[in-house]
């Protein structure tokens, strides 16, 4: 089992528009669970884990973003009445998340779904095992970066060839390391 991070940047680093409109709906041609071998990718998740921020606009789409996944959201509050019976609410933070995921009974991967708040509290307790970027051939110029402001240096290593989209488009597939190149 993977934990892994799939997400759109644009080229200067923002992963969604200041509304929260995420960058890959910036691009023309974009199908939602087709686009940017997002099919190849889900087939070996099983489930996802977000937090609420992510969670809660979800449950206005027009069909259910995961259906057949198993759903983790940590939040230290419930969860509206509204949500699907199946989707589980993880509180206590990035670390107990990590022990419901990994005791959970499957050896299905994980997609950790948007939220660069989830994807670095999860880097933080070394549990992320993929930062898979599709690098997007679009300025956003503003909007909700990849990282925090403050957050800390990591090193990443490439554990795959690049693979390019015909939008031009790039995907890019890291093993985050756990060091923090001496800054904090």
């Amino acid at each position: 089992m993977l934990i892994r991070s799939r997400m759109g940047v644009s080229a200067d680093g923002f992963v969604a528009t200041p509304d929260g409109m995420p960058a890959f709906l910036s691009m023309p041609d974009f199908v939602p669970g087709e686009s940017h071998g997002y099919t190849a990718f889900i087939e070996r998740c099983d489930a996802v884990l977000m937090g609420r921020s992510t969670f809660l606009p979800a449950l206005g789409a027009p069909a259910w973003p995961w259906p057949g996944l198993q759903v983790f959201v940590l939040t230290s509050r419930p969860l509206p009445p509204e949500t699907p019976p199946d989707v589980v609410a993880v509180s206590g933070g990035p670390a107990e998340a990590v022990d419901w995921l990994r005791n959970r009974g499957s050896d299905g991967d994980v997609h950790v779904v948007g939220g660069p708040r989830t994807i670095e509290g999860l880097a933080a307790v070394g549990a992320l095992d993929r930062l898979e970027l599709v690098v997007l051939p679009v300025v956003l110029g503003e909007g909700v970066r990849l990282t925090p402001p403050a957050g800390p240096r990591r090193s990443l290593t490439l554990v795959r060839s690049p693979e390019m989209y015909p939008d031009g488009s790039v995907e890019l597939v890291y093993q985050p390391g756990t060091d923090n190149g001496g800054h904090s």
